[in-house]
């Protein structure tokens, strides 16, 4: 069971917020077990690139003892291609020092004695990926069986107590099942973050959204802002960020990306790469996110950026405290 539950924790988080910010240290390190994954999804090219090296235990802890982040979230490829992904899970949970820990998983692996598992390893939040509320989410990720064995493990958990949120795709294939997918999070006891699709990962246009399906996405993101504000722990969204989705889609650019300084992926190997979508830059023990140039670049805006970059507002971190979500974090996608 996670060990910042409760209101008292929740005010520890907001503290630990601003001590990460006046340290100027990372809000979120994103920990790449593997890019191996069992799905085979057509806007995600980690799947189809050779096995990496993969480094031990004590790698992963030490990137965390290094950046001493807000918060880590563990991914993939998918994180339980791994055997010894629960110790590593483990180890991160209990390294001294405040720190929300999450994982980003499919969901395929996720048995019941292995979800039991994952919740003993004292983590904070389970995210499943989940871009259809139906047996559509087979097709989605090549994984035939898979909606069923979401739609079990998800409420299996939530009964035990664990937290868990689903991670989804604002697409054109499903803009009419996004606010389905809030309702069905909110009667599985779970909360969503959406994301809006980017053709970056495996450069697959295919999902954008064309001129003449802009003002439906415009649509669905009132829907949701207005569900957000009916069950505000349940879209785990700022509302900041479903604001800015129309301006970004409507072709201006919006700057200020904080990847490689607020925010760092490690590859499999050890490779800072300042998000998920660049190239390796440095080894971590080489790394210095303070000495860095911010990056340029703006070609997404998918929630692991857009999230961290919503002003963090005095009533934003009281809406944390009283809906019991916490402050931004990112790694929050697919």
């Amino acid at each position: 069971m996670s060990k910042h539950t409760g209101i008292f924790n929740k005010v520890r988080a907001v503290s630990a917020l601003v001590s990460n910010r006046a340290k100027d240290d990372p809000l979120n390190i994103t920990l790449e077990l593997t890019r191996r994954c069992n799905a085979r999804c057509d806007y995600c090219n980690h799947w189809q690139e050779q096995k990496q090296t993969e480094q031990d235990l004590s790698d992963y802890v030490a990137v965390v003892r290094r950046f001493r982040p807000f918060s880590v979230t563990v991914c993939g490829g998918e994180p339980f291609m791994r055997k010894d992904a629960l110790e590593i899970i483990r180890a991160v949970v209990d390294e001294p020092g405040w720190r929300y820990v999450s994982i980003i998983t499919n969901g395929w692996f996720l048995t019941e004695d292995r979800a039991q598992k994952l919740i003993d390893t004292g983590i904070d939040q389970i995210n499943v990926s989940l871009n259809f509320p139906d047996d559509r989410q087979d097709t989605d990720r090549k994984l035939p069986g898979l909606f069923k064995r979401i739609s079990h493990i998800v409420p299996w958990m939530i009964a035990r107590g664990a937290t868990v949120q689903l991670n989804s795709i604002i697409m054109n294939d499903n803009l009419e099942d996004v606010v389905p997918i809030a309702h069905l999070a909110h009667k599985w006891g779970a909360s969503v973050m959406y994301t809006l699709y980017s053709e970056l990962p495996a450069d697959n246009h295919g999902h954008l959204f064309p001129p003449d399906r802009q003002a439906k996405l415009f649509e669905v993101i009132d829907g949701l802002s207005a569900l957000k504000r009916q069950l505000p722990a349940v879209v785990a969204n700022a509302q900041w960020y479903f604001d800015m989705i129309p301006t970004y889609v409507s072709g201006t650019v919006i700057d200020g990306c904080t990847a490689g300084k607020k925010t760092l992926h490690i590859s499999p190997g050890g490779m800072v790469r300042p998000c998920a979508e660049l190239p390796p830059v440095a080894h971590y023990t080489e790394y210095d996110h303070r000495a860095i140039a911010p990056v340029t670049c703006t070609r997404c805006f998918q929630a692991c950026r857009g999230e961290v970059q919503a002003p963090l507002t005095i009533s934003r971190m009281v809406e944390c405290l009283r809906t019991g979500s916490t402050p931004p974090r990112a790694g929050a996608t697919v």
